[in-house]
């Protein structure tokens, strides 16, 4: 069941691989076909940008777990799994004999300033805006309380403990509120192998034999569920028509491609553009509404005739929905937080 995965010239014992992150492709394209003067086209980016930039960290974190992967040191990489009707998602979660751990990864860059008492952390931006999220030590409680929960469900009785590394170089961490003082699992990236060590180290009892191990990893790959693109529309004040219509070029990055002679042609370059138009319906169905008629999907995609989005959602593998007078159709592996 282990994957060997080349890290940094080194192979480790991996139990649940890292793929690429459906959110942050998801709001990339969306931002794709919003005009520049959408109000939360800037944010939107930013948000894929920090997803991006968590994976940079999360790679970073890897390199330090290479020197510790044995047959007692699994390693899952970015793990979703189900908690209280929701999900809690796990940069990393380390399975040993002795004692589970969660690594929640931040790469932040400047002055961060965590507040846990409110239960966020903030950062004052260059243009005066304050950037808030939640504090990553609240995060990082329910991550462990959730993975307790599936331990109980499968018979598991391992202690959690989590680690919190900031990863950017520039990263300056304060605590503010009635404490100053940090809390010992959260700390900038350098110290991470020092604090795994003192962990391992103060958790010596054997609870399991290493090829016991397996069974868990396996138990708790059986509850993972797909990572979730939840409503945002109030968010981002998205509505039917603030999408713009028309399928992307990648030659010349922008919405210039139309229905013409069979296919789909950019009008500046020429170039054919005969799968972007996926794209296109992915960001209706999944941040606008569920389903998409073939009048809504001519609107969408230019140049169409009713036949030929007929022919066009059929290829795209979509599912009909309703009789022929009323058809709808709908994204056949869906990512929306229903």
């Amino acid at each position: 069941m282990y994957i060997l995965n080349r890290i940094g010239g080194t192979f480790i014992l991996i139990f649940h691989s890292r793929k690429p992150s459906i959110r942050a492709n998801a709001y990339e394209l969306l931002a794709r076909h919003l005009p520049d003067h959408h109000l939360s086209k800037n944010d939107i980016l930013k948000d894929a940008s920090i997803i991006r930039a968590g994976e940079y960290g999360e790679q970073r974190i890897d390199q330090f777990l290479k020197q510790f992967s044995s047959p007692e040191f699994l390693i899952g990489l970015n793990l979703t799994l189900p908690y209280e009707g929701e999900t809690i998602q796990l940069d990393h979660l380390v399975i040993t004999p002795s004692f589970a751990l969660t690594i929640e990864t931040k790469h932040l860059k400047g002055h961060i300033k965590l507040d846990y008492e409110n239960g966020h952390m903030y950062r004052n931006e260059n243009d005066h805006s304050l950037s808030t999220w939640i504090h990553p030590l609240v995060q990082a409680e329910r991550h462990q309380a959730g993975l307790l929960n599936l331990f109980k469900k499968i018979n598991v009785n391992l202690p959690v403990y989590s680690l919190i590394p900031f990863t950017h170089s520039s990263a300056h961490l304060e605590a503010v509120g009635t404490t100053n003082i940090l809390p010992k699992n959260l700390f900038r990236a350098e110290q991470f192998t020092m604090k795994l060590r003192q962990l391992i180290e103060t958790n010596c009892n054997r609870l399991y034999e290493s090829i016991e191990l397996n069974d868990i990893a396996a138990s708790i790959i059986s509850y993972g569920v797909n990572e979730k693109i939840y409503d945002v529309r109030k968010k981002y004040n998205l509505l039917p028509d603030s999408l713009q219509a028309g399928v992307w070029c990648h030659t010349c990055a922008q919405l210039s491609a139309e229905w013409r002679s069979q296919r789909f042609r950019c009008n500046i370059c020429g170039e054919p553009c005969d799968e972007t138009y996926l794209d296109t319906l992915y960001v209706y169905l999944t941040f606008i509404y569920p389903t998409i008629s073939n009048r809504q999907a001519r609107s969408l995609l230019k140049g169409c005739n009713a036949d030929t989005v007929r022919y066009l959602l059929h290829k795209a593998d979509l599912i009909p929905v309703n009789k022929t007078s009323k058809r709808v159709y709908k994204l056949r592996i869906s990512h929306r937080d229903e």
